[in-house]
């Protein structure tokens, strides 16, 4: 590790962003869906954005206010408009440069902390795990909002290190700011809740009593009500009850409209191990080896990453609507946490029982994605496979057969992805067996990778089905066969139809849509084929499908263009 500890914090940070990119540029290349995890929302609003400007209260097809905060809108609208139109690029855009940014800060919290090597290693793990590689292309708020915490936290930490430094704790205080009209006030509760445990812990509570915190709370409460007010200008009593009562009362302690969607206490526990992999199975052996050499000097610096995991962990358990996106927030502290684990296995004296203990979980995972992708190859190529693993889980099995035609219509492109990701592993399971940490977490951090291209490109549901890929060639198809002065409803359809189309409107009942159609031969309503039967039947006229999509949703319905007459 001598090579890595001599580069300098620029290089780190810009071999750092090329591993971004790149990580970026496969999943953005990877098959996507916008419908998938609430993006369309995000792509309409931005519409609105754009469209009639609705710069403080959003609408989702022109009568639903929007659910969060508008900074992330507002960032994707200016992009837009340097673009030149409203994409799935721009409204992703956002989330892509907040990732990117949270893997930096992740470096320097490590680099603080620790040293400059620990913070090369942080933002590695942080970026090879497929909760983050996927939420930092999606167009959502979470990641957003997890980098104004992150920035939060490392400007109160640089601030308590440098000594008489107080202007980071009121920038801290716009971060938080920021942070709150990007999703939540969470973006300030957490950051707050760290501070005061981790002062706490280290008996210096006294640093909170400065001018730097009072100012610092006005530039907050400035920055919120900046939005809030002329939000609830607009939206009213309807704004108030579904961003404050619903969105966050509610959903917080399980009341309410959410009161069918509580989680038990340990959800999110299950979801960190799950979605965190690998890293996450080395979290049990970071705690233990810090409350072991906790006397040691280096350790009062880990007291910050582990503070920070177990308050925004045990913050979000208490809450009674609980999703995995949550806790995004305390990954760059795991990510740090663990990275300082396994550097410290170089270290000289360090105990066998530690290195053992990295081997035996290397070895377990290593060995866990071997087996994987020699299931997958017998898969598609063994044809008795599926018959035999039909006799052993019938539940799942409608879903085995569709990865596995998936799978069979693009040979080309699994093999070129899962064999380098078997072999990789392969060699991964050597290098536990004999080779030092080092060579151990190299093989552990290319192996993570392949997986995530092999996933993303191949195993996720947006791979499989393809749904996005087929309405955004359908929608495309529709824009060269409308004319301009034809007029053009929806029906019964996703919002990402909508998005594709530019339209930012509601939808139409069937009656409606049958009404509409009957008004002129220039008349079209995108609806869905197990609803056009019924649109006619509701007006009593024949209406053609002129366009038809490739089958969605595991080929159960299809979107079809229904007209008067062909163009």
């Amino acid at each position: 590790m001598r090579g890595i500890s001599g580069l300098s914090a620029k290089k780190a940070i810009l071999l750092l962003s090329v591993c971004y990119v790149c990580m970026t540029a496969m999943r953005l290349s990877a098959p996507y869906d916008l419908d998938a995890h609430a993006q369309d929302k995000q792509g309409l609003y931005i519409l609105d954005v754009v469209q009639n400007g609705s710069v403080f209260l959003p609408m989702e097809r022109g009568e639903e206010p929007a659910t969060k905060p508008p900074l992330y809108n507002w960032i994707g609208a200016g992009f837009s408009l340097l673009w030149g139109d409203v994409t799935d690029f721009t409204v992703k855009l956002p989330a892509i440069i907040s990732g990117l940014g949270v893997v930096v800060l992740t470096f320097l919290l490590g680099e603080r902390c620790f040293s400059r090597t620990v913070g090369l290693f942080s933002g590695l793990i942080l970026m090879l795990n497929f909760h983050f590689v996927r939420l930092s292309c999606t167009a959502r708020t979470d990641m957003m909002q997890c980098f104004f915490i992150t920035l939060a936290l490392y400007l109160f930490l640089r601030s308590f290190q440098d000594k008489g430094k107080d202007r980071g704790i009121i920038l801290a205080f716009a971060a938080m700011g920021l942070g709150s009209i990007t999703k939540s006030p969470v973006a300030l509760l957490l950051p707050l809740l760290v501070v005061v445990v981790y002062l706490g812990l280290k008996k210096e509570l006294w640093r909170l009593r400065s001018k730097s915190v009072l100012w610092g709370s006005l530039i907050w409460l400035a920055i919120v009500l900046g939005w809030f007010i002329p939000a609830l200008i607009d939206g009213g009593r309807e704004f108030f009850d579904i961003v404050i009562y619903d969105e966050m009362l509610n959903r917080f302690f399980g009341v309410g409209t959410r009161s069918a969607k509580t989680q038990p206490f340990y959800y999110l526990v299950s979801h960190f191990f799950g979605k965190f992999l690998p890293w996450s199975l080395f979290m049990p052996s970071v705690v233990l080896h810090a409350w072991k050499t906790r006397r040691e000097r280096t350790q009062g610096d880990l007291l910050f990453p582990l503070v920070w995991f177990f308050t925004v962990l045990f913050f979000f358990s208490l809450s009674k609507g609980k999703r995995s996106d949550y806790i995004l927030p305390l990954y760059p502290a795991a990510s740090v946490a663990v990275a300082h684990f396994w550097c410290s296995l170089s270290e000289q004296g360090v105990a066998r029982g530690w290195l053992k203990q990295a081997r035996g979980i290397s070895l377990f995972y290593l060995s866990a994605s071997a087996v994987g992708v020699v299931c997958l190859l017998l898969l598609v190529f063994v044809p008795g496979v599926l018959g035999l693993a039909k006799q052993v889980a019938h539940d799942n099995m409608d879903d085995a057969e569709f990865l596995r035609n998936s799978l069979k219509e693009r040979t080309v492109l699994f093999l070129a992805t899962s064999l380098p990701f078997g072999a990789a592993a392969l060699l991964g399971i050597m290098a536990a067996i004999k080779k030092a940490p080092k060579h151990i977490f190299a093989m552990m951090a290319i192996v993570s990778a392949l997986y995530l291209i092999t996933y993303f490109q191949l195993l996720s549901p947006e791979a499989t089905r393809l749904d996005g890929p087929h309405k955004r060639e359908f929608c495309s198809k529709v824009a060269g066969l409308i004319e301009s002065g034809d007029s053009l409803k929806f029906s019964g359809c996703e919002n990402s139809v909508l998005f594709y189309l530019g339209k930012n409107e509601p939808l139409l009942s069937e009656e409606e849509a049958g009404a509409f159609l009957d008004t002129s031969d220039k008349a079209y309503v995108i609806t869905m084929d197990t609803l056009s039967d019924k649109i006619s039947s509701e007006s009593g006229s024949e209406f053609e499908v002129l366009l038809k999509s490739e089958y969605l949703f595991e080929n159960e319905a299809c979107l079809v263009l229904l007209g008067k007459a062909h163009k």
